[in-house]
């Protein structure tokens, strides 16, 4: 089904048709449908709700599928899933109201670009724990590919489009994306299991690593750099289903082990030449030389303002020593030669002794010796 034959509803008839909710402006369009940004009323919170094709919606067997898959989404609780909050008919038109994730799918942010390794890793590592999230509560998505995979403003990825292919495929045909469908779907379309997703998964990390879009005629010469993760691309995306890892824990497993290659350091020790020193004996490998420490800095700095100090303190004690010394011999002095002076006053003495009174005094303000 083409979206050119899809007719978008309008933004008033939609709000006749969901008056629970107020229509704010169109996020995307595809051949499942649109998805429009809406105000939920009741709860006061921002959601994305989905309309399908009023085609599918005429379909009993589809619409049977579709409320069963919604009811098993509505259940899944998942950082990496875009939640289900309802779903109905109105109309003859069925509808999914789901959680608003701002930001672009991986589509917009990598087609063609070939990025970090270690992000893409993270990228398909969080998928697949979404993924394991889903498997283990009965729920397959049959449709994984970057579109359908959100990236938020902090690039964690969200799951969404569970379960529509399926319901699409009730009529024999496979409705899988080409590029990304597992080859056992194209001639079984009912054959959609847990390893299909994961066979999808491998083509979207291929994708990423390689920078070349799936459905390009040069993706099957693409090669991924990384050894390891080309090994991991390799058997994910196997064609026969049991060379493939049985499930997507089994594959979420394998990338948690892998690690980026580390640079290898090559040191120049044509400027570190130095005497040998005899063997002491054999060793199996050689020590690792450590370079130089700070700590090694920091403590002779340490050491030379402590001698400093301490060479202050000597100086400082010895000039103090000294000065005690001279005081001591200064008083010492002072005690074994006093000086005296004796004042006589006039009146002491009559007047026909005063030729004699100032001889006296003369002598008297002389120091005995």
């Amino acid at each position: 089904m083409s979206h050119s034959f899809f007719e978008v509803p309008e933004f008033a008839s939609l709000d006749s048709l969901l008056p629970g909710y107020e229509i704010e402006h169109l996020i995307t369009i595809s051949d499942m449908g649109v998805v429009f940004k809406a105000h939920q009323i009741s709860l006061d919170r921002e959601v994305a709700i989905k309309i399908l094709p009023r085609e599918l919606g005429n379909d009993p067997l589809f619409r049977s599928s579709f409320e069963a898959e919604a009811k098993a989404m509505a259940c899944l609780t998942h950082p990496n899933l875009i939640r289900v909050f309802d779903s109905g008919e109105v109309e003859g038109i069925l509808y999914m109201v789901m959680e608003y994730v701002p930001g672009k799918s991986l589509h917009h942010s990598s087609h063609g670009i070939a990025i970090d390794p270690k992000q893409a890793v993270e990228i398909i590592s969080a998928v697949c724990q979404g993924l394991s999230h889903a498997h283990e509560n009965g729920v397959i998505h049959r449709d994984i590919k970057p579109l359908n995979i959100l990236l938020t403003p902090d690039a964690q990825p969200k799951i969404g489009n569970f379960g529509l292919s399926r319901s699409s495929g009730a009529d024999g045909q496979a409705m899988g994306t080409p590029g990304y469908m597992a080859p056992e779907i194209a001639s079984q379309p009912e054959t959609g299991n847990a390893q299909t997703d994961v066979y999808a998964v491998g083509i979207v990390l291929r994708e990423l690593l390689t920078g070349v879009p799936a459905d390009s005629a040069d993706f099957p010469a693409a090669v991924v750099q990384d050894p390891k993760l080309a090994a991991i691309c390799q058997k994910a995306c196997h064609v026969d289903p049991s060379e493939r890892y049985e499930d997507i824990t089994s594959l979420s497993k394998e990338l948690a082990l892998w690690s980026p290659a580390k640079p290898s350091i090559t040191v120049d020790t044509s400027l570190l030449a130095r005497p040998q020193r005899p063997s002491l004996g054999k060793r199996s490998a050689a020590l690792p030389v450590k370079a130089p420490s700070n700590n090694w800095t920091l403590l002779r700095n340490c050491a030379v303002i402590a001698f400093l100090l301490c060479a202050i303190h000597l100086v400082w004690g010895a000039y103090q020593t000294k000065q005690e010394t001279l005081a001591r011999l200064q008083q010492e002095q002072d005690a074994k030669y006093p000086t005296i002076r004796i004042v006589y006053l006039d009146d002491d003495f009559p007047a026909s002794r005063t030729s004699s009174r100032r001889q006296n005094s003369a002598l008297a303000t002389t120091s005995i010796k």
